[in-house]
């Protein structure tokens, strides 16, 4: 009996570390939607942008992830866009989006 509890309580608590583990990636899912210039934030050894940010209009810059559509805005230097994705912050304050779409702006 007392080994059939030692068991059940090793399973709760394996369940508990791993949904709390989890619950970042569930943050991560909601879809946001930015709007802001695109500007290069670093270059590669032959002069091509390799990563961009948005800036958005409150003057936040959010690096674009290079998947999903976001090796499309490496073309996209100086153009105003509105782009929709899932943001991440890291454990220095800086935001990645994940781009899942966009739009160029007039």
């Amino acid at each position: 009996m007392l080994s059939r509890r030692k068991s059940l309580l090793v399973v709760l608590c394996m369940l508990g570390v791993i949904l709390l583990s989890a619950a970042p990636l569930f943050a991560m899912t909601d879809e946001v939607e930015i709007t802001g210039m695109v500007y290069a934030a670093e270059w590669d050894a032959d002069g091509n942008v390799a990563s961009v940010v948005i800036e958005t209009e409150e003057g936040e810059e959010i690096i674009v992830s290079k998947s999903g559509k976001g090796m499309e805005l490496l073309k996209l230097e100086a153009v105003l866009v509105r782009a929709s994705g899932s943001i991440l912050t890291d454990e220095n304050g800086r935001k990645t989006i994940t781009v899942t779409k966009y739009m160029i702006q007039e």
